[in-house]
C-alpha cells in the first residue's frame, strides 16, 4: 500500500485507456476537448462517486487539482480520500505541497483534524497536548483572520478549557491563556465573534464578577469595530459570492457581465481591507491583505492581473523575494500569458538575475512560435484531407456513351413480328442510352457541386487560419520587441544588432512589421545612427509596401527627422498604392506641407487630394489648412462644421485625419447645437455624430457623454403664433348689493383695499367678523359674473385696518383674525375659525384645544384628547374645552388635513389650568409666566 502512494498517481484525462464505464469515457472526451468546463468536471464527480470505485476517483482528482491545483475543497477531499484508503504518506505530502500556498480554512481544518486523530486527541500525555496547541496556533496564525475561521477559535477555546490543572499556578495559567485567545478572537471580523463574546463574558463572570466589567470594557471597543466591519464585509461577500462561476472552479476570463462584475467584488474587498477599517498596525494590516490576495489568487486563478498586483504589493512592502516567488508561481500557472511573463523577467532584472530575465523572453518566444507552428500544422492537416477529398471526386467521373442513336420514334406498327421485335431492341438500346447520359450528367453536376463545397471549406478554412495567425502573430512579434528592450537595457545597442540579426532567420510571415520598425527606432534613438535607422526601414519597405501602417510609420521617421527629400520621394512612390488608400499617410504628409512647405505645392496636394477621396472638397482642404493642432476657430464660426450634415459625414469618414478638424467633432459633442434644419429627409437622427439616439440607431462609443441635442425634436411655430394683448374694460362699482368683485379699488396699482359696502357695516358693528368676510367672498355665478376678481389679500388688509380704536367698530369688539398664513412669518400656525365665545384647534396626537375666555393653556380636550396650543393677546393660553367631533361640514377631525379650521365652542365650568405662556407676546411684548 505504502508502494502504491510513493507512485507518480496518474490522471483520468492523461491515461489513454477506457475506463469501462461509456459515461465516464464520454464525459473525458468532452474535456480534453475543454480541461475548464466546471459544468463537465461536476458531472464526472457525480458520477464517479456513484460508482464507488476508489481508484477512478483518485484518478479524477488527480487530474482535476493540475488543472485547479489552488482549490482548497478539491484538496480536502482528495486528503480525505487518501486517508480513508490508509495513505497517510500522500496526505502529508499533500499538507506540505499545499498548506502554506492555499489559504483555505477547509485545508487547514482538515490538517488539525489529522494531527489530533494523530495524538489521541490531546487525551493523552502532556507532550500530545502541547503538539495540538502548537497545531492550533500554527492553523490560527494562518487563516485564523478569515471570517470562516471561527469554528477553529471556538475549538481551540474548548480545548484549552478541557485541560485538567492540579495547582494553582497552572489554573492561573490557564485562565490567562483563555482571556488572551478570548481577547483575540473577539477582534477579528468573524462569521462567530457574537456566540464567541458571549462565551467570554461568562468566562469572565465566573473567575471573578467585581474584575469583569473591568475586563470587558477593555475589549469592549475592538469587538464592536470587529462587529461593525463584519456587516460591511459581509456585503462585500455576498457581492462576490452571487458572481461567482458554476461550481467555484476557476475558470478563463471571457469578460462577462457575471465575470467583471466578480473581478469588481473582489477588487472593493481588497480596498476595504487597505482602507484599514480594523484600525490594524502596519504588520497585522500586511498580514490582513496578503491574505486576501491569496484567496483572490486561488477564486481567480487564471486573471493575469491579480497575481501581477499580488507581486506588486509584496514589492510596495519591501518584499522583493517574495514578489519574484509569486511571479514564478503565475508563470507556471499562466503559461502563455505575455504580461505575466514579462512581468516576472522584469521582476527579476529588478533584482540583477539577467539569466532568469533573459531565459523568460528565450522561452515566451519559443512559446509563441510554438503555437504559430501548431496552427499551421493542424490547418494543413485540414487543408490536405479536403484536397484528397476533391482529388477523389474528380476521379470518379463515369465516361460518356458515345453511342448514337436514331429514329427513336419509329411506329411499329403493321410490321413483322422479327422486325418488330428488332425495332423493340433498338428502343431499348436507345433509352439505356439515354439513362447512362443522363446518370453521368447527374454525376458530374454532384462533382461540381462538391467541387464547389470543398473549394468554400477550403477558403473557410483559410480565412479561420489568417485569423488565428495574425493574432500569434502579434504576440510573437511582441515577445520579440519586449525582447529587444531588454537587450537594449541589460548588453546595449551590439546586443540589439545581434538580436536583429537573429531574426532574420525567422520563417516568413511570423513576425509582424512591429519589430523592424521598432529595430529602426533603436537605432536612431540610442545608437544615434539616424543612416542606419533609414537603410533599415527602406529596406524592409519592400516587404511591407502594401501594409499602411508600415509606410505611415516610415514616413513619420522621415518627416521627425528632417529627411524632408526622402519624405516627399516615399509620398511619391506609396500614395497610388494600397498605402494610399487611406487617409492616414495623406493627412500626415498634408500636415507636414501646411507647416513647412510652400503654397504651390500646398495647392498641387490639395487637388490631389479631393480627386483621391470623394468626400473631400476646397471647404474642408481649408479648413485643415487654416488650423493649428486643436485651434479650429475658421471651422467653427466661419464654415459651421459642426453644424452642417456633410460636414458631419466628412468628419465621421475621416476619423484619421490630421490632429484639428478630426478631432474638432469630438471637442464640439458637447455643444448644444440646432440641427433640426440638417436632418436628412424622412429621418429622425443626426448620423455620426456623438448624441444619444431616440431609436436606436447610429449610435457610437461617446452615446452616454454626449448631450441631446434639442434640434432633434418637434418645436412649436413660434411664428405662427398670435401676441394676447386682452382690452381691460374700467370698472364700476355695481350699486346693488355687494358680491364678490364689487367695491371700490384703485385700477392704477391694483386692488389694494376694499372698503365695505354700508348695508354690511351692521355686521361690524355687531362683530360678526366670519359673516362679513363671508359675504365679502361670496363665490358669484360664473355664468354672469364679468367684473375683475377679488384681491384677497387686499381684502384681508382691509380687515386688518379695524382695529379696537377705529369708530367704526364697536368698543367691546377684539379682532382674532390676523393676517394670511403667508404673511406671519413670527407666528407658527395658520389662523383659527372663530366662534361666539372659544377658538378650537384640532390635530390628532398634537391639535389644540383653547377657550378665548379663559385663555389659559390646557393641556387635553375633554372630547378628542387633543392637545391644545394657541397664543392668546395677554401672553396666556386657553385652558380645558370641549373640542368639537365634526366641523361645520361634517368631517371628523382625524379626516380633516392638519391645521384644519374647526368651530369653536365655550369651555367647560372647570377651573382653568394655568400653562407656561409664550416667551413674548406678539402684540405687547408681554412675557408669560406659569
Amino acid at each position: 500500500m505504502e508502494t502504491e502512494a510513493m507512485a507518480e498517481p496518474v490522471g483520468l484525462l492523461e491515461n489513454k485507456q477506457s475506463t469501462g464505464y461509456p459515461e465516464v469515457d464520454e464525459l473525458k472526451r468532452r474535456l480534453l476537448r475543454s480541461p475548464t468546463d466546471a459544468d463537465t468536471w461536476s458531472s464526472l464527480f457525480e458520477l464517479v462517486r456513484s460508482l464507488h470505485n476508489e481508484q477512478l476517483l483518485h484518478a479524477t482528482f488527480v487530474s482535476v487539482l493540475e488543472k485547479y491545483p489552488g482549490s482548497g475543497h478539491l484538496l480536502a477531499g482528495l486528503v480525505e480520500l487518501e486517508l480513508s484508503r490508509g495513505n497517510k504518506s500522500s496526505a502529508e505530502v499533500i499538507f506540505n505541497n499545499n498548506l502554506f500556498n492555499v489559504p483555505s480554512v477547509e485545508l487547514w481544518q482538515s490538517y488539525l483534524q489529522y494531527v489530533r486523530d494523530n495524538n489521541g486527541q490531546g487525551d493523552g500525555s502532556m507532550e500530545s497536548r502541547s503538539t495540538i496547541i502548537d497545531c492550533f496556533k500554527l492553523v490560527l496564525d494562518n487563516v485564523g483572520v478569515d471570517r470562516e475561521a471561527g469554528q477553529i477559535w471556538i475549538d481551540y477555546i474548548e480545548f484549552i478549557n478541557s485541560a485538567q490543572t492540579h495547582a494553582p499556578y497552572e489554573e492561573q495559567q490557564k485562565t490567562e491563556l483563555l482571556r488572551e485567545t478570548y481577547q483575540a478572537a473577539v477582534s477579528i471580523p468573524l462569521l462567530k465573534v457574537e456566540e464567541i463574546w458571549k462565551s467570554y463574558d461568562a468566562f469572565e463572570n465566573s473567575v471573578d464578577r467585581m474584575d469583569a466589567k473591568q475586563q470587558m470594557s477593555k475589549v469592549s471597543p475592538s469587538y464592536m469595530t470587529a462587529r461593525t466591519a463584519l456587516r460591511e464585509m459581509n456585503r462585500i461577500w455576498d457581492q462576490i459570492k452571487s458572481t461567482q462561476g458554476p461550481h467555484g472552479l476557476p475558470q478563463p476570463p471571457q469578460w462577462s457581465l457575471r465575470e467583471v462584475e466578480h473581478l469588481d467584488a473582489w477588487k472593493r474587498c481588497l480596498k476595504w481591507e487597505l482602507d484599514n477599517p480594523l484600525r490594524l498596525n502596519e504588520h497585522e494590516l500586511q498580514k490582513r491583505v496578503i491574505y486576501t490576495y491569496g484567496q483572490m489568487c486561488m477564486d481567480l486563478w487564471l486573471y493575469p492581473e491579480v497575481w501581477i498586483e499580488f507581486a506588486e504589493y509584496y514589492a510596495s512592502i519591501g518584499q522583493q523575494n517574495e514578489a519574484l516567488t509569486k511571479l514564478l508561481t503565475a508563470s507556471s500557472v499562466l503559461p502563455n500569458s505575455l504580461a505575466v511573463q514579462f512581468a516576472y523577467a522584469e521582476a527579476a532584472e529588478k533584482m540583477k538575475q539577467l539569466e532568469t530575465s533573459k531565459q523568460v523572453y528565450e522561452t515566451v518566444i519559443a512559446t509563441q512560435r510554438t503555437h504559430i507552428e501548431e496552427i499551421n500544422a493542424k490547418y494543413s492537416r485540414k487543408l490536405s484531407k479536403l484536397d484528397k477529398k476533391l482529388e477523389k471526386a474528380s476521379s470518379k467521373q463515369p465516361a460518356h456513351n458515345e453511342q448514337d442513336s436514331s429514329d427513336s420514334d419509329v411506329d411499329n406498327i403493321g410490321m413483322p413480328q422479327d422486325d418488330a421485335s428488332m425495332a423493340s431492341d433498338s428502343d431499348t438500346n436507345d433509352g439505356a442510352a439515354f439513362g447512362e447520359d443522363a446518370r453521368a450528367k447527374q454525376a458530374e453536376k454532384q462533382a461540381m457541386q462538391l467541387r464547389k463545397a470543398v473549394e468554400q471549406r477550403k477558403d473557410a478554412l483559410k480565412q479561420q487560419q489568417s485569423d488565428e495567425l495574425a493574432d500569434k502573430c502579434e504576440m510573437y512579434t511582441l515577445a520579440w520587441v519586449m525582447y529587444l528592450r531588454y537587450m537594449q537595457r541589460s548588453e546595449g545597442i551590439d546586443a540589439v544588432r545581434q538580436l536583429l540579426k537573429r531574426s532574420r532567420s525567422e520563417p516568413a510571415g511570423y513576425m509582424t512589421h512591429h519589430f523592424y520598425v521598432a529595430a529602426a527606432l533603436m537605432e536612431y534613438h540610442v545608437g544615434k545612427r539616424p543612416n542606419v535607422a533609414s537603410k533599415l526601414l527602406e529596406h524592409y519597405s519592400k516587404n511591407f509596401s502594401e501594409v499602411p501602417e508600415y509606410i505611415y510609420e516610415y514616413m513619420s521617421y522621415l518627416i521627425n527627422s528632417g529627411d524632408d527629400t526622402n519624405a516627399r520621394a516615399l509620398f511619391e512612390r506609396f500614395h497610388s498604392t494600397a498605402a494610399g488608400d487611406t487617409t492616414d499617410m495623406w493627412s500626415m504628409f498634408a500636415d507636414f506641407e501646411y507647416n513647412y512647405g510652400d503654397l504651390g505645392a500646398i495647392d498641387k496636394l490639395d487637388r490631389r487630394f479631393i480627386e483621391k477621396f470623394n468626400n473631400e472638397s476646397v471647404l474642408t482642404r481649408m479648413a485643415t489648412r487654416y488650423s493649428y493642432l486643436n485651434v479650429n476657430c475658421v471651422a467653427v464660426n466661419e464654415f459651421g462644421f459642426p453644424y452642417r450634415k456633410d460636414m458631419q459625414l466628412h468628419s465621421g469618414r475621416n476619423a484619421g485625419q490630421s490632429h484639428n478638424v478630426g478631432s474638432m467633432y469630438e471637442d464640439m459633442a458637447g455643444m448644444d447645437v440646432d440641427a433640426q434644419d440638417y436632418l436628412p429627409s424622412g429621418s429622425d437622427t443626426v448620423p455620426n455624430v456623438g448624441v444619444a439616439s431616440v431609436t436606436g440607431r447610429y449610435l457610437d462609443k461617446n452615446q452616454l457623454l454626449a448631450p441631446v441635442m434639442p434640434g432633434r425634436f418637434a418645436r412649436p411655430a413660434l411664428n405662427m403664433l398670435q401676441e394676447y394683448n386682452p382690452v381691460v374694460e374700467p370698472f364700476v362699482p355695481p350699486e346693488s348689493p355687494m358680491t364678490a368683485g364689487s367695491g371700490s379699488m384703485d385700477h392704477r396699482n391694483g386692488p389694494t383695499a376694499f372698503l365695505p359696502s354700508p348695508q354690511f357695516r351692521s355686521l361690524l358693528d355687531q362683530g360678526d367678523v366670519l359673516s362679513y368676510v363671508a359675504a365679502c367672498v361670496a363665490a358669484p355665478d360664473t355664468s354672469t359674473f364679468d367684473s375683475q376678481p377679488i384681491n384677497p389679500d387686499a381684502l384681508l388688509n382691509a380687515i386688518m385696518q379695524f382695529n379696537p380704536g377705529s369708530p367704526t367698530m364697536p368698543s367691546n369688539y377684539r379682532p382674532l383674525c390676523y393676517m394670511p398664513w403667508a404673511s406671519r412669518p413670527d407666528h407658527p400656525h395658520q389662523p383659527y375659525s372663530a366662534g361666539n365665545a372659544g377658538y378650537y384647534r384640532n390635530e390628532r396626537g398634537g391639535g389644540r384645544s383653547y377657550s378665548s375666555r379663559s385663555q389659559s393653556r390646557g393641556r387635553y380636550s375633554d372630547n378628542e384628547g387633543y392637545r391644545g396650543r394657541y397664543h392668546g393677546n395677554d401672553g396666556h393660553r386657553g385652558g380645558y374645552g370641549h373640542s368639537p367631533r365634526h366641523n361645520l361640514h361634517g368631517v371628523p377631525p382625524h379626516r380633516q388635513p392638519p391645521y384644519s379650521r374647526n368651530p369653536g365652542y365655550p369651555a367647560d365650568n372647570r377651573p382653568p389650568y394655568r400653562g407656561h405662556g409664550p416667551r413674548f407676546n406678539a402684540r405687547s411684548g408681554y412675557r408669560g409666566r406659569p
